[in-house]
């Protein structure tokens, strides 16, 4: 989604014209999600608008952004415990 929803859309087609799976990355027009909410909010965005055009939802791979863990610094606090959360929320609203 980082060129939008229309670039987003015409690339999904191609997958399906060559009967390819997708691997969406968590990253939209604002750039890279670095929180739960974030990845979340933007893989059940990608998940809706492809499977709204009739992609296969077993062919969508989500790739929510694992950031270093443990790097001493406090904002990074979160991130692996943000990654596992956001993980088990993507599962749940994206069958």
């Amino acid at each position: 989604l980082k060129e939008g929803e229309a670039p987003f859309l015409a690339q999904a087609r191609l997958c399906m014209d060559y009967g390819a799976a997708a691997v969406v990355m968590a990253f939209d027009e604002a750039g890279q999600a670095d929180t739960k909410a974030r990845k979340v909010e933007i893989c059940t965005r990608a998940y809706r608008l492809l499977t709204g055009i009739g992609f296969p939802p077993e062919d969508v791979i989500f790739d929510p952004n694992v950031f270093a863990v443990a790097t001493g610094i406090e904002e990074h606090d979160r991130y692996g415990l943000d990654f596992i959360e956001a993980v088990r929320e993507i599962k749940a609203a994206c069958p």
